[in-house]
């Protein structure tokens, strides 16, 4: 069943006015008038199905309605290192499919990748675009948001008195260990870019007193470590069953 994101503003009555782009969509999918569809609005899911057709503004009525519960009972806040851009896509993508809640890019003393600050705002809205698809397709009730990126230093300001962990390839606590002793409804995780930290970088994160873990004997890719940290702290947080 297809799923769409609407604001408040779109519920009146009865009805849901849809925007222009998700009208846009419904002509595309070819949705028929009498199938059903979903339209997500500030986590509540109402089941609904066409009134009126138009490439502009087509409108819906509600036939139910429920709260979403797709959701992870953990929320995760991910501080991702600058990669290369299909890499970055692809981390926005299969974190949202997992339940991320939030994405900060950040550089640091070994980024590889520079990013021209006068195309971040057309950057952010592709990306918002991709983590909107894979919102869709995973059924989430939420669209995690992509922020504008940090330096190093603004990122440690940032995380300065919360709950955060660092996968680190050199050396660490266990994950488990770590989460074991701590009772969590929100964790900050930090993977860094594709050339990883210089040790004077975790000195720095150990300073704000964050986790420094490591995740195995295997060295693992930035792109691989952003989606298999977040996978193993929703199985230990039990999210996974």
């Amino acid at each position: 069943m297809y799923r769409f994101f609407e604001d408040q503003s779109s519920v009146v009555n009865n009805e849901i006015i849809l925007s222009k782009d998700n009208s846009h969509h419904i002509k595309v999918l070819r949705i028929k008038d009498d199938e059903k569809f979903e339209v997500v609005v500030d986590g509540v899911v109402y089941l609904v199905k066409l009134l009126e057709k138009d490439k502009n503004n087509s409108s819906c009525v509600i036939l139910s309605q429920k709260k979403d519960e797709n959701e992870s009972n953990i929320k995760i806040n991910l501080y991702q290192g600058l990669a290369k851009s299909d890499k970055l896509e692809w981390i926005i993508q299969k974190c949202t499919e997992l339940g991320i809640n939030t994405i900060t890019p950040f550089t640091s003393s070994r980024t590889i990748v520079k990013w021209d600050g006068k195309k971040e705002k057309k950057k952010l809205t592709r990306y918002h675009d991709i983590a909107e698809s894979a919102a869709k397709q995973s059924k989430r009730s939420i669209i995690p948001t992509v922020k504008a990126s940090l330096t190093f230093n603004e990122m440690a300001r940032d995380l300065e008195g919360k709950f955060v962990i660092v996968a680190y390839e050199n050396r660490g606590y266990s994950l488990k260990e770590v989460l074991t002793k701590n009772s969590l409804s929100e964790v900050n995780i930090v993977i860094g870019p594709e050339g990883g930290f210089s040790e004077e970088e975790i000195e720095k994160l150990e300073s704000i007193s964050a986790h420094i873990v490591n995740l195995g004997n295997r060295i693992l890719r930035t792109e691989t470590a952003a989606m298999a940290l977040t996978a193993m702290i929703q199985y230990e947080s039990g999210d996974i069953n």
